[in-house]
């Protein structure tokens, strides 16, 4: 039996066409990569900076309401929400965290909105600590004004 040696010697492959073009559409892929790649690193560092300033604001706000609790359980509750106040300084200045602290004496009006408190009531003491990149904020409240009255237990 004769056999056709032609079809016997023909090979599977890529041409060369084939190749060329094959490296051409992955040097551009590995060029938009690169080019994508080098941008995230760039701003890459803005998220640690984010999270760590995430992570001393929530520390700082901790101690500031334990401080709190602390002084309003003690002998005179009256004056725990001034005694915070009296700290904002050395909030701000603690080389632990060193962000800045606002703190400011507000009221809510007949509709829940928040206002400066003209009236002197200090009742409600709205404590900010503003690390890079969003603010955290509480309010402290004179919700204890006797010995006599039941503990705060945050």
């Amino acid at each position: 039996m004769k056999r056709n040696r032609s079809k016997d010697n023909i090979e599977n492959g890529f041409t060369l066409i084939e190749v060329i073009a094959t490296i051409i559409v992955m040097g551009i892929l590995a060029a938009f990569f690169i080019h994508f790649m080098g941008t995230a690193l760039n701003d890459s560092w803005k998220a640690v900076e984010v999270v760590e300033g995430e992570a001393k604001a929530e520390g700082l706000m901790e101690r500031i309401i334990a401080e709190y609790v602390e002084l309003i359980n003690g002998n005179n509750p009256d004056a725990a929400l001034a005694a915070i106040k009296s700290l904002e300084t050395s909030y701000e200045s603690d080389p632990d965290y060193g962000l800045p602290v606002t703190m400011q004496y507000i009221v809510f009006d007949t509709n829940g909105d928040e206002q400066p408190d003209t009236a002197g009531e200090n009742r409600n003491l709205k404590v900010t600590v503003e690390p890079p990149g969003f603010n955290l904020t509480t309010i402290l409240t004179q919700s204890r004004t006797a010995t006599s009255d039941p503990p705060v237990i945050w």
